[in-house]
């Protein structure tokens, strides 16, 4: 009966792992929000037409392997944080995907040893203030006093980056949903582990979804102490009391449940005998850990895609190295939580395109905001290019209005409409609503032409868009745009 229970638990657990990664892998890829929406719209209004992009668009979803490199992992955590994850993933962090694998304290040491045996044995360090390497309690008033100055303002740096679009913090935050809770980072990463991730994310998990925001040393630091010093990004008091009774996290205390329990843990019987780092590597592989994982010296049996080496100086580079596509969809690939980019050529305007990478501007007050990425002016001018040349659509008339001036009767009547349809329930002009996007300088972010189009079907372009259709006639929609087109920066047209 032993050997029976013994034989199912295992024979579970492999099911477990490749079926949980396969799901994962499934759900990730292929159902996608917008997918029913966009054959929605092929079906009533035909299929959208794209233009032939001279580039492979790297959609970060679907990578094959949902979990980083375990290649410096030792360097990126220390080792008690690292022996509680491998015990019980979901105690350490709430939204992890990681399964309880049911190791012995042994067999995690094993494990790790492993790890150690694999990581660079150099590995980048970075100088740090004496003053910051103490605790809170150790500071003087004059360290704590510049430390928490320098926290303040790594906030700041948190807050323009927009890090909580991705990032859950003890539960509140992360919408894009595919960064991990960071409610608990101060103890878990190396200072040295975390300037080198920030600054080149790529460089340790190349398939990462996470963006290069070109920050400089000053910035990185401040952000770094924000990180490590504010409460929000350590554990409650409570959560390190529980964190010490995870590291049996496959142990019962009822006797009922005691010869069970025996059969689990005497699964590292099956691991043969050898050096510690032997061990490792075979529980490494009996576990499968290789499918969510890259782990050097362990054989893969999946496929793993290879990195997309683009040039700096392209747009492919810029698109992948700010990772756009974790958010925003092209041609049917990507995210779906920002606006689709596959015909923004043919809506927005080139100067506001160019002014817009380098600082955002809000346009959406509630969520959707976009992250400054610091990107330069060469790399905004080479984005616009690209956007203007391959994300277009023909059937949006840019050309019109392009050169005409409403007279102030026609906007007259254009505000009228605006506000007879009810247009300020959802969007903001000098007063509105917050569920639409902000209209406040709309004459200087969209073409004229689109602005019409965009009126007369409003689902043409967005599918799945709240906004109704008001079937509006030509005059109604060209009066409308005429007002809309003198909705501008006053400030900028002083100037």
């Amino acid at each position: 009966m032993n050997k029976n229970i013994l034989f199912y638990t295992v024979l579970f657990h492999i099911v477990f792992c490749f079926t949980g990664a396969s799901v994962k892998t499934v759900f990730s890829e292929s159902i996608k929000q917008e997918q029913f929406y966009l054959e929605l719209e092929e079906q009533y209004n035909g299929k959208k037409e794209y233009k032939q992009l001279p580039l492979e668009l790297d959609d970060p979803y679907k990578r094959s392997k949902n979990g980083p490199t375990l290649k410096n992992v030792i360097h990126k955590a220390n080792n008690e944080w690292l022996k509680k994850w491998i015990a019980n993933p979901p105690a350490m962090l709430p939204n992890a995907k990681m399964p309880v694998l049911m190791l012995s304290d042994e067999e995690i040491e094993a494990v790790i040893a492993y790890l150690t045996s694999i990581a660079d044995k150099d590995f980048p360090k970075q100088k740090w203030d004496a003053y910051l390497m103490k605790s809170e309690d150790d500071m003087s008033d004059d360290e704590y006093d510049q430390m928490n100055a320098l926290s303040d303002k790594g906030k700041g740096v948190w807050g323009r980056a927009r890090c909580n679009l991705c990032h859950p913090v003890k539960g509140k935050g992360g919408d894009v949903g595919v960064g991990p809770d960071l409610g608990r980072l101060a103890e878990k990463v190396n200072r040295d582990w975390l300037y080198s991730w920030i600054k080149e994310p790529k460089s340790y998990f190349h398939s990462t979804q996470m963006a290069r925001y070109r920050f400089n040393d000053k910035e990185l630091r401040q952000l770094i102490e924000y990180l490590m010093q504010a409460y929000d990004f350590k554990p409650e008091e409570e959560d390190e009391e529980d964190s010490d009774t995870t590291i049996d996290a496959g142990k019962s205390e009822d006797p009922a449940n005691a010869e069970k329990q025996d059969d689990i843990v005497k699964v590292s019987s099956l691991i043969p005998e050898g050096s510690l780092i032997e061990r490792g590597k075979r529980i490494i592989e009996f576990n499968r850990c290789f499918i969510c994982h890259e782990i050097e010296g362990v054989s893969e049996l999946l496929p793993v895609k290879e990195p997309i080496d683009e040039p700096a100086d392209t747009f492919a580079h810029l698109l992948n190295d700010v990772r756009c596509m974790t958010c925003h969809n092209i041609q049917g690939e990507g995210g779906s939580f920002a606006p689709e980019l596959t015909h923004e050529g043919s809506k927005l305007k080139q100067a506001w395109i160019k002014g817009f990478l380098q600082k955002p501007d809000i346009i959406r007050p509630l969520l959707q905001q976009m992250p400054k990425f610091n990107i330069s002016e060469e790399e905004a001018e080479t984005a616009v290019k690209f956007i203007e040349e391959y994300f277009v659509n023909d059937d949006i008339p840019i050309d019109k209005f392009a050169d005409s001036q409403p007279t102030e009767e026609e906007a007259a009547r254009g505000k009228e409409l605006y506000d007879l349809k009810g247009c300020r329930s959802c969007h903001t002009i000098e007063s509105g609503g917050i569920v639409g996007p902000t209209l406040k300088r709309v004459g200087d972010r969209l073409e004229n032409g689109f602005i019409f189009y965009h009126l007369k079907n409003p689902h043409l372009e967005v599918p799945d868009g709240v906004e109704p259709n008001f079937n509006l006639s030509d005059d109604e929609a060209i009066a409308i745009t005429r007002y809309l087109m003198l909705c501008k920066d006053k400030d900028k047209d002083k100037n």
